[in-house]
């Protein structure tokens, strides 16, 4: 807009003095007056092409300044950009890096997987049946656990004899020193005497369940002595004697004696006869519980007061007191007690033995 009325003004300045004189007015004053007006309008035009060039040099230096700052802001922007970038670069290479290690070390791991399966199949392949060995040293194991803390000398006993089928399935013949320890060691519990306690103590049980029906024992009185004969005599020799007829015969309406050689047993009380049966039963218990703990000395020392009870206290003449006292007379000789070997000759051979072939296995030989 600023060049057209440039280009308008500059028009009109050359179109002014081109008119001819036809044109030109006939009285001079009012040809001052039309210079005049155009020169207003040209003074207006320039200040209007003026004011138009100040608005658009503002307008152009206020975006020309919000311009330069968002280039700036660009430009930083840019450069966390950049940093960023360059950060995940790094970030990502240290990781491509650890896994390629990972990936190495993997590899590494599988190849030397492949190679114990290799060592494993050869000794497979060697030995197929060394798995019943290690069954076989579990199976003493057990056997030790039943036979010092069960004491159950059959368990131990089948156990023994169930490895060494084990270890003579194998048909290996440098396993027979192990097969000769087992053999000893079946022999030595064979040898030794059995307690059939499950028998003992229903025996207990038993005569234990007898002693309510057992009569106590009466007061015995001793024999009173016989009585002399009081007929008074009729010698008179005999005065003395007949004094002494007569007077027993006198006293005899009035006090009776008899004399009685021996000691008297009273009875007991009611409340004291309960007692005395629940004791009784109580040392019946105590030796059914030392025949499963093997306890000897608390055993015999519970069948022996158990006796001595029965036979101060309940009627020995009785048939059921006197089977009761000759059953705790055979009781109390029973042998629960015994010595049992600390360890099995086998287990330090089979252990010796497993030892060897798991190095075997580890060394690949």
């Amino acid at each position: 807009m600023t060049e057209q009325q440039e280009t308008q003004a500059t028009s009109q300045e050359s179109a002014a003095p081109r008119q001819s004189p036809a044109a030109e007015p006939t009285h001079a004053s009012p040809a001052p007056a039309k210079q005049h007006k155009g020169r207003a309008g040209v003074i207006m035009g320039a200040v209007a092409i003026l004011i138009a060039l100040g608005l658009t040099g503002g307008l152009y230096y206020h975006g020309h300044q919000g311009a330069m700052a968002q280039q700036a802001e660009l430009g930083q922007l840019k450069q966390q950009l950049a940093d960023v970038m360059g950060r995940l670069d790094q970030s990502g290479s240290k990781e491509r890096t650890q896994l390629g290690e990972l990936g190495k070390q993997q590899l590494t791991l599988q190849e030397e997987l492949k190679g114990l399966q290799n060592r494993v199949l050869d000794l497979n392949d060697k030995r197929p049946n060394d798995w019943m060995l290690a069954e076989s040293e579990y199976l003493v194991r057990m056997a030790g656990r039943k036979l010092w803390l069960e004491h159950d000398l059959v368990s131990a006993i089948t156990l023994l004899g169930n490895a060494d089928e084990r270890i003579k399935a194998l048909n290996d013949p440098s396993l027979m020193p192990i097969r000769k320890a087992l053999a000893e060691d079946i022999a030595k519990l064979k040898a030794m005497p059995r307690v059939d306690r499950e028998g003992l103590t229903l025996k207990l049980a038993a005569l234990e369940d007898q002693i309510d029906q057992l009569p106590l024992s009466n007061v015995t009185m001793p024999t009173a002595e016989e009585q002399a004969n009081q007929a008074v005599s009729s010698n008179p020799d005999e005065w003395e004697s007949n004094l002494k007829k007569n007077w027993v015969k006198f006293t005899e309406n009035f006090i009776t004696i008899r004399r009685r050689d021996g000691a008297v047993e009273a009875l007991i009380s009611p409340q004291q006869e309960i007692y005395l049966r629940e004791n009784l039963k109580t040392k019946l218990l105590q030796a059914q519980l030392a025949v499963y703990r093997e306890q000897q000395a608390l055993y015999e020392d519970s069948i022996d007061k158990a006796s001595r009870w029965l036979a101060q206290y309940f009627d020995t003449e009785n048939s059921a007191t006197h089977y009761l006292q000759g059953e705790l007379d055979k009781l109390k000789g029973e042998q629960i007690q015994f010595d049992y070997p600390d360890r099995f000759s086998t287990q330090a051979l089979l252990e010796q033995v497993l030892t060897e072939r798991l190095q075997r296995i580890a060394t690949g030989n």
